[in-house]
């Protein structure tokens, strides 16, 4: 009978140790989270301000850059959204358990409940509604890299046709010269003979 007894208090104190370990590690995540989405803000700020182009604007890689730096934020953020969402089940799910152990929760505690609950909510909306900003964001800079390339291309088709244009002159030129000459050739020689 005690070793039953001393099996099961052994067992219990198991069991509260990796439910503590695992609060620890959730805890770890949203934190890493976090930093690595200050860290993606600070990259994309910086990338948002460099103007590498021949006039002073953003080139394309530079905008590129940036959309890329968007999108890994994005994911960040839906794995951020992912956490909390896992952290408040988490939560909720230990509040329940610990509530059943106990039996009834009182009236101050249901409240706080539904307080975390609702700031959690919150929390994900505000995560949420981040996330519609950003897919705006990256959408908007999609447009103005497609802008940039159609105006790239304009000026290079600009320049191709000038060029070909001069080309077509000089060897218009050219020929004019060849026949020039050709023809002050044939008047020397009628003049010698």
């Amino acid at each position: 009978m005690k070793k039953l007894f001393t099996l099961v208090v052994l067992s219990l104190w198991f069991v509260g140790a990796q439910a503590q370990e695992a609060k620890v590690q959730a805890e770890d995540k949203l934190t890493r989270l976090m930093s690595e989405r200050e860290q993606l803000i600070l990259e994309y700020q910086y990338y948002k301000q460099q103007n590498s182009s021949f006039w002073g604007t953003q080139s394309k890689k530079d905008l590129l850059n940036v959309i890329e730096t968007l999108k890994k934020i994005i994911n960040l953020d839906t794995e951020l959204v992912g956490a909390v969402k896992e952290n408040s089940l988490r939560q909720y799910a230990q509040n329940t358990v610990q509530s059943k152990r106990e039996g009834k929760l009182s009236l101050e505690d249901q409240r706080n409940f539904e307080k975390q609950i609702s700031s959690l909510k919150s929390e994900v909306k505000t995560l949420e509604s981040t996330l519609r900003k950003k897919d705006r964001e990256m959408a908007e800079l999609q447009t103005q890299v497609k802008a940039t390339y159609d105006l790239k291309y304009g000026k290079d088709k600009v320049i191709s046709v000038l060029a070909v244009g001069a080309f077509l002159l000089l060897m218009y030129a050219v020929f004019l010269q060849v026949r020039l000459n050709k023809a002050s050739s044939k008047s020397r020689k009628k003049k010698k003979v």
